[in-house]
């Protein structure tokens, strides 16, 4: 027997339930329906080009069916893979054929998201499944793009006995071949293609490709951004020619006519139709929503503190008690120590592209600087929408320690901040170091929670004028890749991490009971991460 249902659960698509169109009537009627008419503002183009997608689930038989398999690749968080999950659609969607992503692992049972199957236990679901934005958006009009079990039996019916006989293709390192799904190189060298040409155009051409209603695509490729300079993607830039061609830029923007789909640039539009919050995530997201429109501020920042804290929360805290209390001095100088032995380049702060700059005290550390430039920047940016006073900020942070920190003692922002509530952690491993129901350590938890609030956060940034970062992170540039952020993002010190510099090499020293191997310095540090970044309150060690 599994784990218990959950109230994120939801039915499947309209081909695979007709009681889907509740769940829609439902989905229409949340404080989220304003977004869906600004996309139709915006985004006509692309959702009538959504629409006519939707028809290909209803005639699978004449149009066939691509599935994406992307489950085999190294998953790297929604950062870098944001940019993935959206070339690969608007590859699959390329082809004409009713488009999937497949992103699960094969050993997973089930998420028990978006009518996946229940896994049998929290310990498979932490350590043989991993996130899937799929669980969590789903395209505008019925364009469901997540494959999984449910959806492969649906398709199979659909499709029939002869028509459900399945192709695998496989692009890898060493080229285009068919069948084999167990390897990634051909055993005897019958390629298709080789491997940096246009892939999907060869494909397409292909008379085993055009005979077959089910293909399955694998991706093997390396990881990486596919489209980085072709010099640095040997063996895994067909990918890249594949998209390219697909939107018809680049190399392809003279004969843009003859590209499958235009309308399928990354980001933009395209994001939005793509990444359109299913049912439970609407309903998380409402009261969010609501408290952001019942403001009525005519300017919101978005203001991100990565610390590294949802890194730290896949391994146990350290076997000591707590030496220190996070609030914003102590931060500030720890954040201050860290900037002087790594040599942060001087803050920056963008107020003063938008009005006038703030002053800073000289004893000011790096998240007072952060904070108040937050402030500066939103006043001005509403002195610019016409009314100075009427400004608020969206707080996203991995740390529960400085939320509770800003909260508590930054009061420039009381009644002008919104953040979401929920876990902590990261959407690329279970938060094994927090467990759920507050146990000193553990073998794995629900990393449920911890990719729900990351998806909150995700479409909320979606809904600022600016994102304000005190250190880089690509997660708020992915979030831009599905919403329309007038004024972009900007970073504080630019080109730095706190998480490459100090936090995730100490992590990877911790896994596999590190603390037992570390030096006194190490520990100490390792305590101070968790004192400053960590849950408040008591920690025995």
């Amino acid at each position: 027997m599994g784990p218990p249902q959950h109230p994120w659960e939801e039915e499947g698509p309209s081909w695979t339930n007709p009681s889907s169109d509740r769940q829609k009537k439902t989905a229409d009627a949340s404080s989220s329906s304003s977004d869906e008419a600004s996309f139709e503002r915006r985004c006509g183009d692309v959702s009538k080009m959504f629409k006519r997608i939707a028809a290909r689930y209803d005639t699978m038989k004449d149009t066939g069916v691509l599935v994406v398999d992307w489950s085999e690749n190294h998953f790297n968080g929604i950062g870098d893979e944001m940019q993935h999950y959206q070339e690969l659609l608007a590859i699959a969607i390329g082809t004409g054929r009713a488009p999937f992503l497949r992103t699960q692992r094969r050993e997973c049972e089930g998420t028990g998201l978006a009518g996946a199957r229940e896994p049998s236990s929290l310990k498979h679901l932490a350590t043989k499944c991993h996130f899937d934005l799929g669980d969590f958006f789903t395209g505008a009009h019925g364009v469901d793009w997540k494959w999984d079990d449910a959806k492969e039996r649906a398709v199979k019916d659909a499709l029939g006995a002869e028509g459900a006989k399945e192709l695998v293709v496989t692009w890898s390192i060493h080229g285009m071949f068919f069948g084999h799904d167990d390897k990634d190189e051909h055993p005897t060298g019958e390629y298709a293609a080789a491997p940096d040409v246009n892939l999907v155009k060869v494909m397409m051409e292909h008379p085993k490709f055009r005979e077959h209603k089910l293909v399955r695509l694998r991706i093997r490729t390396n990881f990486g951004h596919w489209c980085h300079p072709k010099e640095l993607q040997r063996g895994s830039w067909g990918t890249c020619e594949s998209y390219r061609y697909v939107v018809g830029i680049e190399e392809y923007k003279d004969r843009a006519g003859e590209s499958p789909c235009p309308d399928c640039a990354v980001g933009g539009c395209f994001g939005m139709a793509m990444l359109q919050p299913r049912e439970a995530l609407r309903r998380k997201l409402a009261p969010y929503v609501e408290k952001m429109e019942d403001k009525r501020w005519v300017a919101t920042v978005a203001f991100h503190i990565r610390t590294g804290f949802a890194d730290m929360s896949q391994v146990v805290p350290p076997e000591s008690p707590r030496a220190d209390n996070a609030t914003l001095d102590t931060l500030d100088a720890f954040l201050a120590s860290e900037a002087k032995r790594v040599k942060y380049p001087p803050p920056v702060c963008p107020d003063k592209d938008f009005g006038a700059a703030t002053a800073f005290e000289r004893t000011d550390g790096p998240l007072r600087t952060f904070l108040k430039c937050v402030v500066s920047t939103a006043k001005n940016l509403a002195d610019k929408a016409g009314d100075r006073n009427a400004w608020g900020t969206f707080m996203l942070t991995d740390s529960p320690a400085v939320r509770a920190a800003v909260e508590r003692e930054f009061v420039e922002l009381d009644a002008r901040v919104v953040v979401t509530d929920g876990a902590y952690g990261h959407v690329k491993f279970a938060n094994s170091g927090v467990c759920s129901d507050g146990a000193r350590t553990c073998d794995a938890s629900d990393p449920r929670p911890v990719w729900e609030r990351s998806m909150m956060d995700l479409y909320l940034v979606g809904r600022v004028d600016a994102v304000l970062m005190l250190y880089q992170s690509k997660f708020s540039v992915a979030a831009m890749m599905r919403g329309a952020v007038k004024y972009g993002q900007r970073e504080l010190y630019e080109n730095t991490r706190i998480t490459h510099s100090l936090v995730d090499p100490l992590v990877n020293e911790m896994k596999n009971g590190g603390w037992s191997r570390a030096n006194e310095e190490r520990k100490r540090m390792w305590t101070k991460l968790w004192d400053l970044f960590g849950p408040e309150g008591s920690r025995e060690g």
